[in-house]
């Protein structure tokens, strides 16, 4: 049976560990105005860790990060920033209209407005960022059994003309292979009744950030 669909839409918060319900809580992260490199809703994120904007917000599905790094299909967790979580939008003020802006992605090179409640011009990220949370994403290839808890496998890379209204439309890039320094671990299988055969590409599985990829699972 053919999966309806093989298009991408990045990673969608599930439930969390144990099949217990998400509070799909999330956190702020800065985001530097004028950033280098844009950061799209339901993509990886990481921190900046090198290229002096160390600590503002990253997305680490595009081939080359804002700091520099091998991100997307390319990423490796022991020479890069680890991931920290899921991105689900932002808000910055507009330096055009001076308005409060609510937006599923930030383009790169975009310039904030000052915010006069902070005195900062300093983009906000919201993330899911539990350690603990799953996803559901698609599958660019066939998976079978034996892959579920495998190593771990990247996305495929992401540009942003890839986006559809802010969001992304990455996959999971099975195809590339598992290795213990890539981003996801493959949980499970979601079921979804019209993406559901993982003999062909397009279905849709639930994953974990991998342990050692996560910023904020201790081993790292």
């Amino acid at each position: 049976m053919a999966n309806a669909s093989t298009t991408g839409f990045g990673l969608r918060t599930v439930m969390t560990v144990g099949n217990t319900p998400a509070t799909s809580g999330q956190s702020e992260y800065k985001i530097k105005s004028g950033l280098g490199v844009g950061i799209f809703k339901n993509n990886p994120v990481s921190l900046q860790d090198a290229s002096g904007d160390q600590g503002y917000l990253q997305d680490a599905s595009f081939a080359t990060t804002d700091d520099g790094g091998s991100g997307g299909a390319a990423y490796d967790n022991t020479g890069h920033a680890p991931l920290i979580g899921v991105f689900n939008g932002c808000f910055f003020v507009n330096s055009t209209t001076s308005k409060p802006t609510f937006a599923n992605s930030v383009a790169a090179s975009t310039t904030f407005g000052t915010d006069y409640n902070t005195g900062s011009n300093d983009g906000l990220g919201f993330v899911n960022d539990n350690p603990f949370q799953e996803y559901e994403t698609k599958a660019d290839a066939a998976v079978t059994q034996a892959m579920y808890g495998d190593a771990g496998y990247n996305t495929n890379s992401f540009t942003a003309s890839d986006a559809v209204s802010g969001q992304s439309t990455v996959t999971l890039d099975i195809g590339g292979g598992a290795n213990s320094n890539h981003m996801f671990k493959l949980v499970r299988s979601a079921n979804d009744p019209e993406n559901k055969d993982v003999s062909i590409a397009g279905s849709n599985q639930i994953v974990m950030i991998s342990g050692a990829s996560n910023l904020y699972n201790g081993d790292n």
